[in-house]
């Protein structure tokens, strides 16, 4: 610097000096020098009063020319002499107060000036309960380090002891190109005046600073900004070389040891896992990691992120976790329990099933009927309970919440040999309802982008309406359902009855929201009750899944046997059942309903369950349809609630004869060929049909098949003797099932009974 350009912040060289500095003791303030005056011509005057004291009396002038008239004491005196030391002491702290040009106070210096970074270390102060900077720097040091670029401050955790690096930024150019950098970093207050990054999450974003340098807020003339930048960057190099070093290698060869786990894991990186109770391929958004420890020991890197979940209500990102459990050495990242999407072996393929079970999830948002074959799973006490499910779904996670309000989905969690990590975290668990507390942000469906796709829930809430219960349902396993419309055409009923059932139940669905017909009582009278009748197997309950597909409606189906025998109990049960089939917009089918549909009489327990199943019924606006074997004890009540009755006759030569001949042709996994004379045989047989199951429809089987069980068991032995299927298996099935018959109910049965006697 020339020396014009230099700044001497003393006072001028030829300026006058002063003989007594400002701030010296021996100079006093005028105050105090006239209370001195005054103790001086005080103790005059008491010399001469003294004097006076032994004289004749006479007046005498003091010194001030003033007469004195009243004599002074020892108190006038003490007064005195306490005003002179109140006096002076003021007067003292007045002058060491009062700023000076010379002192010796530290000269104030402007925020980041100093290129260059400070180190100082952070313990837990038990007495004063927080943090606070010991040894390095001196005390006086710690109210200048704002003049640093930054502060490096190492933070002794009290209860680990384990050191965390924080960087505290005070140039203002470093700061908001951090700004820019970890805009979207979970756990970064980036608006606060001081910005504090965790130094390892700095080296993550390493590259992403280095850019900043040729960032086009910066002026490329602003040299300042630039050394501020690169002296960050060289630090952080310099800090990491070692770990740069090793990281190199291990990922040349595709591995990572646990103690460096932090790296791999880069803040909103996409990490890939499975899902424990389907064992189907997601994804997650990476938040943040940190290695803990259990309290029996155990070591594991605490994964934290998020992923895209529908509650039912509201389409939005929930938090989730997971762990990796310490190993050591180096470890295949493949062979992790979560890695990076980036390092997985075939990422292209994943990419492409995650992205297109996204699309999937996305149009499952709200309640829809669907068809799902392959594993489920539902939680019972943190654990995953797998079931095998080929049945029609509905998929209603609002409705499981509110039938299951205590149910809670699993963090993404693996087994690791004997240890589940699930177990780690089962008491640290967050819910997936996205209420306030664990709701993230609200996802606008249509603005979902491709890694929105990628991180979306495997997973749906819904209810297996042929199993009966409410299960996770893996959204890959879910498909479209392909209607048959031309079963209801073949069901072996009167033309004249099927075409009334059509006409009926159409009309309905028509007349839904209009409700032409009614009540005089507002809300009764609204549905249409059809009664089915008639002995076993002969096509009642495939009327109703037959009218389910014509109506390509879901065809929810409770048997009577299940119902409780309990009154109040009664109530509830049918309740819930009634707004599940008015909420789904679905057949009700109430198979062997016979408990709820015989005459009253003396029995008072079961004239309450007549009238609690009648009072329900009343109002419920759906579609019913209730099978039965027998009418003749109906209740009057009841009849005159059923809008029609289909009465179902044993079966007949032709009618046993379409129904063989659907079962062996049209039945999934059956191939077989015969002759219309072998075809004809077989309806000799004095056998019901039950229901067929037809390629690509999923139906609901009933109980206690004949014609069907002889299909399947015919069908088991030939795979067992490795032969096609053939009418030989099926006639040795029938030939067996006639000894059974015979014990069961014919000759055998006397002929048993004679062996007691």
């Amino acid at each position: 610097m020339a020396p014009a350009d230099m700044i001497h912040t003393g006072p001028p060289l030829s300026a006058a000096q002063p003989a007594t500095p400002p701030s010296s003791p021996n100079q006093l303030s005028p105050v105090t020098l006239n209370n001195v005056q005054q103790f001086i011509d005080m103790v005059k005057e008491v010399v001469v009063r003294e004097i006076a004291s032994t004289a004749p009396a006479s007046k005498i002038e003091c010194p001030d020319h003033q007469t004195s008239t009243q004599p002074i004491t020892i108190q006038d005196l003490e007064k005195l002499f306490l005003k002179l030391i109140d006096t002076k002491s003021d007067s003292a702290t007045e002058i060491s107060q009062a700023p000076q040009p010379n002192s010796s106070q530290p000269k104030a210096v402007a925020q980041a000036s100093l290129l260059a970074f400070k180190e100082v270390n952070e313990v837990w102060d038990i007495k004063a309960y927080k943090y606070t900077v010991v040894e390095s720097p001196k005390p006086k040091e710690i109210s200048g380090l704002g003049q640093y670029v930054f502060v490096v401050r190492g933070r002794v955790d009290k209860k680990s002891e384990q050191t965390t690096y924080y960087i505290d930024i005070n140039s203002l150019t470093l700061r908001d190109a951090l700004r820019n950098v970890l805009h979207d970093v979970a756990g970064i207050s980036i608006k606060e005046e001081k910005l504090s990054v965790e130094r390892n999450i700095l080296y993550n974003f390493l590259p992403e600073i280095e850019s900043c340098r040729n960032w086009n807020e910066i002026d490329p003339l602003d040299q300042t900004s630039h050394e501020h930048i690169q002296l960050l960057i060289d630090y952080i190099k310099s800090s990491y070389a070692d770990t740069t070093q090793r990281l190199n290698v291990l990922l040349g060869s595709k591995e990572i040891t646990y103690d460096l786990l932090w790296v791999l894991f880069k803040p909103n990186t996409l990490v890939y896992t499975t899902c424990e109770g389907t064992k189907k391929p997601r994804c997650i958004r990476y938040e943040s990691g940190e290695a803990e420890t259990t309290p029996n020991g155990l070591e594991y890197f605490h994964i934290k992120g998020n992923y895209v979940e529908f509650d039912g209500k509201v389409l939005g990102k929930v938090p989730v976790q997971t762990a990796i459990l310490s190993f050591r050495g180096s470890k295949s990242i493949s062979t992790l329990e979560a890695f990076p999407l980036l390092h997985h072996l075939t990422r292209e393929t994943v990419q492409e099933e995650l992205t297109e079970c996204g699309r999937k999830f996305c149009s499952l948002v709200g309640v829809s009927h669907r068809e799902y074959k392959g594993r489920a799973f539902q939680m019972e006490k943190g654990k995953a309970v797998e079931i095998s499910v080929n049945s029609r779904i509905i998929v209603d996670p609002a409705m499981f919440q509110e039938v299951n309000p205590n149910y809670a989905r699993p963090s993404v969690f693996k087994r690791s040999g004997s240890i589940d990590i699930w177990e780690l975290m089962l008491n640290d668990d967050p819910s997936t309802q996205l209420d306030e507390s664990t709701l993230k942000k609200s996802v606008d469906l249509d603005r979902l982008d491709a890694e929105d796709l990628l991180i979306c829930s495997p997973t749906v809430l819904g209810f297996s309406l042929e199993d009966h219960l409410w299960l996770e349902f893996a959204v890959a396993n879910i498909s479209d359902i392909s209607w048959n419309e031309s079963i209801f055409n073949q069901l072996a009923i009167p033309p004249k009855s099927k075409t009334l059932i059509q006409a009926l139940t159409t009309e309905h669905l028509m007349q839904e929201k209009i409700c032409i017909f009614d009540d005089f009582v507002k809300g009764k009278g609204r549905g249409l009750n059809i009664l089915l009748y008639g002995p076993p197997g002969v096509g009642k309950t495939m009327t109703a899944e037959a009218l389910s597909e014509l109506l390509r409606k879901a065809l929810f189906t409770v048997s009577a046997a299940n119902l409780s025998h309990d009154p109040a109990t009664l109530d509830k049960q049918l309740a819930e059942i009634f707004e599940l089939a008015s909420h789904w917009n679905a057949l009700l089918l109430l198979d062997e309903a016979d408990a709820f549909l015989r005459q009253r009489s003396e029995n008072h327990q079961h004239n309450t369950l007549v009238a609690v199943f009648l009072r329900k019924l009343e109002y419920f606006q759906g579609i019913m349809l209730l099978t039965t074997n027998r009418v003749r004890d109906f209740d009057h009540a009841i009849q005159s609630r059923i809008h029609i009755g289909i009465s179902y006759q044993p079966l007949g030569y032709n009618t046993r004869k379409m129904i063989w001949d659907n079962f062996l042709t049209k039945t999934e996994g059956v191939v077989i060929s015969y002759s219309a004379k072998e075809l004809e045989h077989l309806a000799t047989q004095n056998l019901n049909g039950r229901q067929w199951k037809p390629k690509k429809v999923r139906l609901i089987i009933d109980v206690s098949p004949q014609i069907k069980n002889t299909v399947r068991a015919a069908n088991a032995l030939a795979n067992h003797s490795k032969t096609s299927l053939s009418i030989t298996h099926i006639q040795t099935v029938l030939d067996i099932g006639k000894v059974f018959e015979n014990d069961f109910k014919g000759t055998g049965r006397t002929d048993n009974m004679g062996a007691y006697f």
